[in-house]
């Protein structure tokens, strides 16, 4: 098996809030939220700082084959908790981010995904199949829409104004029932995460995403989900980069978009051929 790997930053003027781990056999991203510090208020940290501690301490706890992948980022979560619980107020507000990983198990390959990182699976057959957790996308357009539905006002949103209920609704939502899941000081969360395993016979190879790093298929149509997962396995991570950020690129002069225009990036692939 050959371990492949990149991350970039979203600009160069910023700090990279993605953050990876490897080890023999085992390929971890997290992809921290790029949440506005007040709304992280009761931490003292960056985001950057919550990726890598992340990132680093579930790769650690992976390399115990005997330990559940779910049971081994509820520990890595437990661990970064302690770390700064003495100097923070997790209440006010605190980093948090998404995970995906792969393992190999003897004959096996385990997957993680928790939120809306991705892993990407390329069989040997060439047939491509993504896994994520899309409830952070329902579950925020549904909250916007109940948030919109008891304005006083009959006027149309502003872009300001929306932007500030999807905040709102993203802290509503994150971590609660009904809502989405994501790494943050409790590790009970990570038992929402979704798992899998499958035989590496028949599996070409395997890829964990930050969502900038799915973004070619996912937002900007730079490529496809079986071109990036060929591509990818082949170790073209620099071809795969290049294309999203000139997707990137594109949409900055669309008037109708209104999200973040570039992101943090990161790709681990695990090849098997």
């Amino acid at each position: 098996m050959r371990t492949i790997s990149l991350t970039l930053r979203a600009a160069p003027d910023r700090e990279n809030e993605d953050a990876m781990a490897v080890a023999d056999g085992i390929g971890v991203v997290v992809d921290g939220a790029g949440i506005p510090a007040e709304l992280r208020r009761g931490c003292s940290h960056t985001v950057a700082w919550y990726s890598r501690r992340l990132a680093d301490a579930f790769c650690d706890r992976l390399t115990d084959r005997a330990t559940p992948m779910r049971d081994a980022l509820a520990g890595a979560i437990a661990d970064v908790t302690a770390r700064h619980a003495h100097t923070c107020t997790f209440e006010g507000g605190s980093p948090s981010a998404t995970v995906a990983a792969w393992r190999v198990d003897g004959a096996d390959v385990e997957h993680l995904v928790l939120c809306d990182a991705s892993i990407v699976v390329l069989e040997a057959s060439g047939r491509a199949l993504e896994v994520t957790d899309d409830r952070i996308e329902h579950t925020v357009a549904r909250r916007v829409r109940e948030l919109l539905s008891t304005r006083e006002s009959s006027a149309d949103p502003t872009r300001q104004e929306l932007a500030s209920l999807r905040w709102q609704a993203l802290e509503e939502c994150r971590n609660a029932p009904d809502g989405f899941w994501c790494a943050q000081a409790d590790p009970g969360v990570a038992a929402q995460a979704l798992v899998g395993r499958r035989p590496i016979d028949g599996t070409a190879a395997v890829i964990a995403a930050s969502d900038g790093g799915t973004r070619g298929f996912q937002l900007v149509d730079a490529h496809g989900l079986s071109a990036f997962a060929h591509r990818a396995g082949s170790g073209e991570l620099e071809a795969l980069a290049a294309e999203i950020r000139a997707g990137e690129q594109r949409l900055s002069v669309r008037t109708d978009f209104d999200g973040k225009i570039h992101d943090d990036l990161t790709i681990v692939v695990g090849a098997f051929v």
